[in-house]
């Protein structure tokens, strides 16, 4: 089943700006989903030497998992909050779209450094704050940001252009033009990547 169908079949429309996809994305995890998710984003990116593969807390750990495993890198995601564990991480504070919370998103400085090739992949792009806020810690780390990749976009949302600054590939393989909470209709762009 195509990416595509299955966000329609399965996917809830609860409002003009949020997907209920948490009994096949992000809460509850549909193997079968997940593996086309990785296979689909491993071969946009696999010619470009990644090391690394980030995404933040949770939602994006498996996504990020699926990629790694099928390009040969290692995973590594941002925690919400500091560990007591981290000495001097890179840390970003965003707001949460869904919880509408500020958040602070935390990487150990062991981990991510300048010998590193980053690809930045998560559940959902909407407004790009997350994806930014990554970004920013790995150019802040001296590490080479190599693309971003994304299951949903959300492209009412602007977050590929806020990602346009960085010059970097944003593939999404699922996007989504406009959602009408009182129908459940989604309608759906032309999944792509651009600079």
């Amino acid at each position: 089943m195509k990416l595509q169908n299955w966000v329609q079949r399965y996917g809830v429309v609860v409002g003009p700006e949020f997907l209920r996809v948490d009994g096949f994305l992000n809460h509850r995890i549909d193997p079968v989903f997940m593996e086309e998710v990785g296979r689909q984003l491993a071969g946009r990116f696999s010619k470009l030497n990644v090391s690394c593969v980030l995404t933040a807390e949770a939602a994006g750990n498996v996504v990020a998992y699926e990629v790694a495993r099928r390009i040969g890198a290692r995973v590594l995601y941002a925690k919400k909050g500091r560990a007591a564990t981290m000495n001097n991480p890179y840390v970003r504070s965003i707001v949460s779209p869904t919880k509408g919370t500020t958040v602070e998103l935390s990487i150990s400085k062991d981990y991510l450094n300048d010998r590193e090739r980053v690809l930045i992949v998560d559940d959902f792009l909407y407004r790009g704050d997350t994806s930014t806020a990554l970004a920013d810690m790995v150019i802040e780390s001296g590490a080479s940001l190599v693309g971003f990749g994304f299951v949903i976009a959300k492209e009412f949302g602007a977050g590929r252009q806020v990602l346009a600054r960085y010059d970097k590939p944003v593939v999404t393989l699922v996007s989504i033009s406009s959602m009408d909470p009182e129908t459940g209709d989604i309608v759906f762009a032309e999944a792509e990547e651009r600079r």
